[in-house]
């Protein structure tokens, strides 16, 4: 960790560097300067391997310096300058320290033990067994033991029967092929001064089928441009015994990765009932972990060789939350996902946090996002405890009992608690080193794991939690590292220090399964060997390209190239094949994109014959069926109907709002849900502000305004408005993204309003905002009363009235108003005319209807007429009946049983489906193939 955090302070130290000198770079040239510590963090990361395989491969470091061609893009140039700096600094660190890099200390320990293997025989037998020689002091032991008078080297899979002509080509200076599976063996054997006629056969295939096999697999995997002597092993009749050969190989192309996890999961399980050893083998290691998994369905448990990642433990991913939480302004769904984290307890019962934490959710955290802090979660859930006492109309979900408040509370306590030490440097504080910002996350998550007895011990227990806690240790410990850093950079920071860190298990598992990587399984033979994820890019992986070096460069300085890992790989695919039951799988997709097979796959089946090839995909098809049996239902699954309930005529309701009438023409499934099973839509979490929210604040402070004021329309006015809007934001202290996104656009709406809209207008005896009001009409059930607040009804001097509607979003068009699609304003008229508003007299003299869009944008505000282009010549009091009569047929319609409420019965855009209730009526299901309803 030290070695990390050093490197990570050495990249941000050239960053600056490099920041403050001007770079002449070419036109969409790019320069990969990290741009915060969690990317110098990262990006040691892979500087640190690079110097790991220099190390390891014992190339020349001082051969960098000479890798300064002008023919080099300035990416290079600068990099290169980098790596010379290190190159520098980095040894004059160790010295200073007295350490030591972990791969050069390793070739030192490896090179001791040959010189003293070469000075001081033993008297005993001394042999290596399964290594390639890869590693340069490796190569150099496996030399000495050579030569001793009771050493041995036993090479894996050394190929004898592979043609002279490709064994010397695989070395070819000229056009060498590092990626076939025999290249490490015979750069191995050259080391040795040695060639493969001096090595002898320990055993021959058990069978001839398997020496069949050997040899089909060999010739498949032959270098590239040697292919065209397939022609000729084939006219031979070298595959003639394929089917044979491969007659216990299986083949499995699953449909997507977790149908071919369950297949190998379903493999494994069938050996262990036959009372065999089986293995899985996979550079996959999500593959590996997805099988692991779907063997607990029978109680098998599985250790993977290669074990599981840190951060994606339980332990660690509560200190990534505790971290993100309190650094980054207690953002809404990491909050959530800390307080629900089952290691999370802040001195609490399990069933006792949750239900607090549903109370806080509830109260404080759906919808506008609080301020940032404990200290904003306090101030908000303060004032939606304000609103519920005031008696504001909240949702049926936001409405919480008194223990629900006390909870909610006392669980804001706590947390503040919890995530002060690092909270309180949240804010104007420097840099601040890495080891003290450590300890304060393992003071939070003393905090935060506190179970009610006050024990933390479920936190750093198991394999994962002591990996937490080792690792939390080994940054605190890492001082000499010197890295300070922001505090807000230090949840990246940590989430890349703690990234690569791998769990080993030590609990029991079942001795007759294992999964493997590609190099543990050379020195085992199971009796069932699983080859799985054999696509391209996993098997073999992908080569990539390095930030540091590019592959010339890497050449010149001696380290090998990317393909000598691609022939490693290959090594043990061939090797793998050699077992006596084999299972070859891949899946066709991953996540939703097509795969390709693995070269080394495709080559096999085609050089064994499009027979064996159905073979074996025949004796794959039968695991494959089996998985896609197990969780299959025995009832066929159809999709969903479109959704039409018809509850009891007495369950329906009797009541409806103007504004709901729309809902009820457009989707007659949301009046359903609403009114009838009583679902209010939940809000969003840190919701961003919405036309509803901004438009209820407006509506209020108008109506405010217009409820007092008699003057003229002038800047006291205007002053006054601000006035009222000031009073009505003044709640959205608390939430000061709204406030700084609202009031600007109130501002200006208010200068429009005004100046623009109200000013110039005349005749108008009086204005009315907010107008209450409701009619009764007789249905076949009884009694249905139609409601309504109208944003606004002035009263003309003629005694007409003049119906308007703010609107902060857009408007619906004059040829929907007319067609009843719209039906508020019309609705809003029949009223009046029946005198169903107080104050207002009763009057089917209608002079205008208009709505009033305020945007607050550019176009702060506009007056739009619902008498348009289209519908000029409209008469407001025949509309106002129309609507009228309608309301009436729906009510005659909705009192009948056989009625039923439709989901989506003429939507406005048949494509959106976005309403609040959509998802609860499986829009997306039905829909498909569906012909749209709605009107154009």
């Amino acid at each position: 960790m030290e070695r990390r955090l050093a490197m990570t302070r050495l990249i941000l130290a050239w960053a600056t560097k490099v920041r403050r000198e001007v770079l002449k770079l070419a036109p969409g040239e790019a320069v990969a300067i990290p741009a915060s510590p969690a990317d110098a963090a990262w990006l040691a990361g892979d500087l640190l391997s690079l110097m790991d395989q220099i190390e390891t491969e014992e190339a020349d470091w001082k051969a960098i310096q000479a890798l300064v061609p002008d023919d080099y893009a300035e990416y290079w140039q600068i990099t290169l300058e980098f790596l010379k700096i290190a190159t520098e600094v980095w040894p004059a660190y160790l010295a200073e320290t007295g350490r030591m890099d972990p791969n050069a200390r390793r070739s030192a320990l490896i090179r001791r033990e040959a010189e003293r293997l070469k000075a001081h025989p033993p008297r005993g037998p001394v042999i290596v067994a399964g290594s390639t020689g890869s590693v340069p002091a490796t190569a150099d032991l496996i030399k000495v033991v050579a030569h001793l008078d009771k050493g041995a080297v036993v090479l894996p899979g050394l190929d004898h029967g592979m043609g002279e002509d490709v064994w010397r080509a695989l070395t070819d200076e000229k056009n060498p092929a590092p990626s076939h599976p025999q290249y490490g063996l015979k750069k191995l054997l050259m080391h040795l001064g040695a060639d493969r006629d001096q090595v002898e056969t320990l055993s021959e295939p058990e069978s001839p089928d398997l020496a069949t096999r050997e040899t089909i697999v060999a010739e498949a995997l032959r270098p590239a441009d040697m292919t065209d002597a397939w022609r000729g092993f084939l006219a031979s009749g070298g595959a003639d015994d394929a089917p044979s050969a491969f007659g216990d190989v299986s083949l499995m192309v699953a449909r997507n990765e977790a149908e071919e996890a369950l297949s190998l999961a379903l493999a494994l399980r069938e050996a262990v009932a036959d009372g065999k050893q089986a293995a899985l083998v996979t550079p996959d290691r999500m593959l590996a972990r997805r099988v692991a998994v779907e063997l607990r369905r029978w109680d098998l448990a599985v250790d993977d060789s290669a074990g599981q990642p840190l951060d994606q433990s339980a332990p660690a991913t509560l200190a990534r939350l505790a971290t993100s939480a309190a650094l980054d302004g207690l953002e809404p769904v990491t909050l959530l996902a800390l307080l629900k984290h089952p290691l999370c307890r802040l001195g609490l019962s399990s069933a006792t946090i949750r239900t607090a934490t549903r109370a806080l959710e509830r109260a404080a955290l759906r919808g506008p996002r609080p301020r940032h802090g404990t200290k904003g979660l306090s101030d908000a859930l303060a004032a939606a405890q304000g609103e519920a006492s005031a008696g504001a109309r909240l949702p049926r979900w936001q409405k919480l009992s008194e223990a629900e408040w006390d909870a909610a509370y006392d669980l804001c306590a706590r947390l503040q608690v919890a995530l002060a030490p690092l909270e309180e440097l949240f804010e104007g504080v420097g840099l601040v080193p890495v080891e003290q910002l450590a300890e304060r996350t393992v003071a939070c998550l003393r905090q935060l794991g506190r179970d009610e007895t006050g024990s933390d011990v479920a936190l750093f227990s198991g394999d994962a939690g002591e990996a937490l806690a080792a690792t939390l240790t080994g940054i605190v410990e890492a001082k000499e590292a010197g890295l300070a850093i922001p505090p807000a950079d230090w949840p990246p920071v940590f989430v890349a220090l703690i990234s690569g860190i791998s769990v080993h298990g030590r609990a029991p598992v079942d001795p007759r399964l294992h999964i493997w990587g590609p190099l543990e399984a050379r020195l085992h033979r199971p009796d069932l060997l699983v080859l799985a994820g054999l696509n391209e890019g996993t098997w073999p992986a992908t080569t990539r390209n390095d930030p540091w070096l590019n592959r010339p460069m890497k050449r010149d300085v001696g380290l090998e190239p990317p393909e000598r890992r691609i022939g490693l790989a290959a090594h043990d695919f061939a090797q793998g094949l050699g077992a006596d039951r084999v299972v070859l799988s891949r899946a066709a997709r991953s996540g939703s994109a097509p795969t390709v097979a693995s070269r080394w796959l495709q080559r096999v089946l085609t050089l064994a014959g499009e027979e064996t090839a159905k073979a074996m995909a025949a004796r794959g098809e039968r695991l494959l069926v089996w998985a896609r049996q197990l969780d299959a239902s025995k009832n066929p699954v159809r999709p969903a109907q479109r959704p039409c309930p018809k509850p009891p005529v007495e369950a329906r309701p009797r009541r409806i709002s103007v504004t709901g009438v729309e809902r009820w023409v457009r989707d007659p499934y949301a009046i359903f849900a609403r009114e009838i099973l009583k679902l209010d839509p939940v809000a969003p979490l840190g919701g961003v502000p919405g036309a509803a929210e901004r438009g209820t604040l407006i509506h209020d402070a108008l109506a405010d305004f217009i409820d007092e004021w008699r003057g003229d329309f002038d800047a006291s006015a205007l002053a006054r408005l601000l006035e009222k809007g000031r009073e009505r934001f003044a709640p959205l202290s608390a939430f000061p993204e709204i406030h700084a996104l609202w009031w600007p656009r109130f501002e200006r709406i208010a200068e429009w309003f005004i100046h623009e809209f109200e000013a110039p207008r005349q005749g108008i005896a009086s204005r009315h905002a907010e107008c209450g009001g409701r009619i009764e009409l007789e249905g076949p059930a009884g009694p249905f009363r139609l409601t309504g607040y109208a944003d606004r009804i002035d009263i003309a001097e003629d005694g007409s009235l003049i119906l308007l509607d703010y609107k902060t979003g857009i408007p619906p068009s004059a040829k929907e108003v007319a067609a009843l699609f719209a039906p508020q304003l019309p609705l809003e008229a029949a009223m009046a005319a029946r005198g169903g508003f107080q104050d207002i007299p009763a009057t089917k003299e209608v002079s205008e209807m208009a709505y009033i869009r305020l945007s607050g944008g550019t176009k702060a505000g506009e007056e739009k007429s619902i008498r348009g282009r289209d519908t000029k010549d409209i008469d407001f009091a025949d509309l106002a009946e129309a609507a009228f009569e309608k309301l009436e047929g729906l009510v005659r319609a909705y009192d009948r049983p056989e009625t039923g409420y439709l989901s989506r019965a003429r939507p406005k855009r048949e494509a959106e489906m976005n309403g609040d209730y959509d998802h609860l009526a499986r829009v997306r299901e039905w829909s498909v193939g569906e012909d749209a309803e709605g009107e154009s």
